[in-house]
């Protein structure tokens, strides 16, 4: 179990906050066990869920692109909680394990538009090593983005690896509160959850 005790789900009453928990076990990323751990303090959940809606579900700047943003930096974390889940509105865009499976060695594959590329190396040098941004990175950003999709889009990439790096040290795992909802789960994390369930 995680090393913070999750909130029971089912004990929230506040409408706004319940109708969080309904969507994480609809649609998952965020998934049901790290928004059980946010409940401890109603003000951290809402802000996180206000703050995904607004700048990573909706926003100045594509969803998908964003979407691997995040699995980069999941990837990169070794956050397997993370790593392990996606985005069902970037799947319906188009997104497969093809571009996940590459994410990492970006560099190399032919798989990226510059855009992506472009979203992946600033994601890079927000992750590892501000450096990295250099004039190189910027002027492709600016080739690619809008001042305010590149201001999203960093806001973006600090806002999930932080929470990675939170979740990452709670031990946290998929399946923690139940395994009724693969909602959100790489058809790999789904399958071996529903194989082998949680006690």
């Amino acid at each position: 179990m995680a090393r913070i005790s999750y909130v029971d789900p089912d004990s929230i009453t506040d409408p706004e906050l319940a109708g969080y928990i309904a969507d994480s076990r609809t649609y998952g990323t965020p998934r049901v066990e790290s928004q059980a751990i946010r409940a401890h303090v109603p003000a951290v959940l809402r802000s996180f869920n206000q703050a995904w809606q607004n700048v990573f579900r909706e926003g100045v700047l594509d969803h998908s692109v964003k979407e691997l943003a995040r699995v980069f930096v999941a990837k990169s974390l070794e956050c397997g909680y993370c790593a392990g889940q996606r985005s069902h509105l970037a799947t319906a865009a188009g997104l497969t394990e093809r571009e996940f499976d590459d994410v990492i060695e970006f560099r190399k594959s032919d798989r990226f538009t510059p855009r992506e590329r472009a979203a992946l190396l600033f994601a890079e040098a927000i992750a590892w090593d501000p450096d990295m941004a250099d004039d190189q990175v910027w002027a492709a950003l600016h080739a690619e983005f809008t001042e305010p999709q590149i201001v999203e889009l960093g806001y973006f990439i600090g806002l999930t690896m932080g929470q990675q790096k939170f979740l990452k040290t709670l031990g946290i795992k998929h399946g923690d509160l139940g395994t009724e909802s693969t909602a959100g789960l790489t058809e790999e994390v789904a399958d071996a959850l529903t194989a082998s369930p949680h006690s």
